[in-house]
């Protein structure tokens, strides 16, 4: 068996390979996203609320009086 990855354009196409896995005449693998590197390097993640403070600061010093 060969093993393909495809990138679907239209919802429609999802629901064709479903239907063709329920025929079992294929079978749909998910892969898994991987990590950016930069990503694992996070010792300690940020909660929401961190989040959403900081974005904050940074759009209050980008706003100007035009």
């Amino acid at each position: 068996m060969n093993t393909l990855t495809i990138e679907l354009t239209n919802e429609k196409a999802y629901k064709i390979l479903k239907e063709l896995e329920e025929l079992k005449l294929i079978k749909v693998l998910k892969n898994s996203v991987k990590i950016s590197a930069l990503r694992n390097q996070i010792k300690e993640p940020m909660s929401a609320g961190a989040i959403d403070a900081q974005l904050n600061d940074l759009r209050g010093e980008w706003q100007r009086d035009i």
